[in-house]
């Protein structure tokens, strides 16, 4: 789902991580890939507060992911990783900040706004 959302920017998110972590255009690419899917993994999994990525926080990132992982893919350690999410979290606030945020939020999710709160006040009421 946000890879389809940052399609069209996907070219410049390469380059900006590229070169804000020293990598090359391959090396960008693939994390770029892992890095949008354990992101949604993370929001999924409701292990990722969306209003610190729409205020453009990085830290909700870099305290979720496992940044040795996605540092890796760039060739070195933590420190690339969060580069390379600093470089990604501005495409990824736009996106994410414009548009219909609920629908996108849902799309990942899989649960609605109306439903979740049906479903809380449900569960308040012992149903």
């Amino acid at each position: 789902m946000l890879a389809e959302l940052l399609s069209d920017q996907k070219d410049g998110i390469v380059n900006a991580i590229s070169s804000k972590a020293g990598a090359t255009q391959e090396q960008a690419g693939g994390f770029l890939e892992v890095a949008i899917s354990k992101i949604e993994d993370l929001v999924g999994a409701g292990k990722l507060d969306i209003a610190s990525l729409l205020k453009g926080d990085v830290s909700a990132l870099t305290s979720s992911l496992d940044l040795g992982m996605l540092g890796s893919i760039l060739g070195g350690g933590e420190d690339k990783a969060k580069q390379g999410l600093g470089a990604l979290m501005g495409p990824l606030q736009d996106k994410l900040g414009g548009g219909d945020a609920a629908g996108l939020i849902e799309g990942l999710t899989g649960k609605g706004a109306v439903g979740d709160t049906l479903g809380g006040l449900g569960k308040m009421f012992g149903r």
